[in-house]
């Protein structure tokens, strides 16, 4: 086997702005499929990839000339489908989250275990061009040990409520059912990366504060995470969609300097130094090619479950801390 077959589950706009486009793009992997309750969503689909779709998850399942599933269902529903697909002996790429907590993402784990197959959960900004450029700035020693960080994303915009498309809920990212709110929908990209950053030092506790202020009385819209692991680095991840002036970015502070957005500070007073940091383009395809190398050659998977455990386990306690008002807890995860 040198092509990869593929079929993804849930048309909507992840779905098929997403991994449909990239599974299209990628070479050695082959869009064979789709599927979708929606008529619509897969009428769309037929038409634009002229490919085979399904109204039932089951029967596409069934294929026997289908090798990976892509589940690009809302967050809620990842669980279910995601075990359904290695039940079935299909390797599968799921849409972050892979899952809601610790326990469902256990329930993976030990279904992927039971069957064989791959599962990586799709942490696509792991090769955003400015995420790229801090982990290489971290990793050259620059900064020397590392003290703090943080990763502010404050915007304004409506995506909570419209990014859906019209023929299922457009609103979902708003509903708690459905696994709506920030923390579950850019919470794993940060939290990915700050974990890979400090390749992956034990957590000691997690404090959260989550409000819904504008977009939701049910989920977040303004998520406040914060951190403090076992290596003595405290980090910030915040993130909302109500600030009209908002801000963004990452700043790294060291012993030895600091990175902020692309920029390297080192030295002090009339000796301090500013310079650009290496720059890389962004390149989100290369998990897919990582995908069909992992799967044809056995090259090392570069998101495995064992890391995405340890991003669900800071989601988790996040969940709790948030629900009791207190710091979480965790020792080592």
């Amino acid at each position: 086997m040198t092509t990869v077959t593929a079929g993804v589950l849930g048309l909507g706009s992840m779905g098929v702005g997403w991994h449909c486009e990239q599974l299209a793009r990628v070479e050695g992997l082959d869009l064979i499929c789709g599927c979708d309750p929606s008529p619509e969503r897969r009428a769309v689909v037929a038409e634009k990839f002229g490919i085979d779709t399904h109204a039932d998850y089951e029967e596409m399942l069934g294929r026997a000339d289908l090798d990976l599933v892509v589940v690009a269902t809302p967050s809620a529903m990842h669980r279910d489908h995601v075990v359904m697909a290695l039940e079935a002996g299909k390797h599968c790429v799921c849409e972050k989250p892979l899952c809601m907590d610790l326990a469902e993402c256990d329930d993976i784990i030990a279904a992927a275990e039971r069957s064989g197959r791959m599962v990586s959960a799709y942490q696509n900004r792991r090769w955003d061009a400015d995420h790229l450029s801090a982990l290489a700035t971290v990793r050259s020693g620059v900064l020397g040990e590392l003290l703090l960080t943080k990763q502010i994303s404050m915007s304004y915009s409506r995506i909570m409520r419209t990014y859906g498309v019209p023929e299922f809920r457009p609103q979902w990212r708003a509903e708690k059912r459905y696994g709506g709110g920030l923390l579950y929908d850019f919470g794993p990209h940060r939290i990915d990366q700050l974990l890979q950053l400090l390749d992956y030092p034990p957590v000691c506790d997690v404090y959260a504060d989550l409000q819904g202020r504008v977009w939701s009385d049910e989920v977040d819209d303004c998520c406040l995470v914060v951190i403090r692991f076992g290596n003595g680095v405290t980090s910030q991840v915040e993130t909302t969609t109500v600030a009209r002036l908002g801000i963004g970015g990452t700043l790294l502070v060291g012993r030895d300097g600091a990175y902020r957005d692309g920029t390297i500070a080192t030295g002090e007073g009339d000796d301090l130094v500013e310079r650009p940091a290496e720059s890389f383009e962004r390149d989100w395809d290369a998990f897919y090619r990582n995908i069909h190398a992992h799967l044809i050659e056995g090259v090392e998977l570069e998101v495995p479950l064992w890391q995405t455990r340890r991003m669900i386990a800071v989601i988790d306690a996040a969940l709790r801390s948030a629900a009791s008002g207190e710091v979480v807890t965790t020792g080592e995860v």
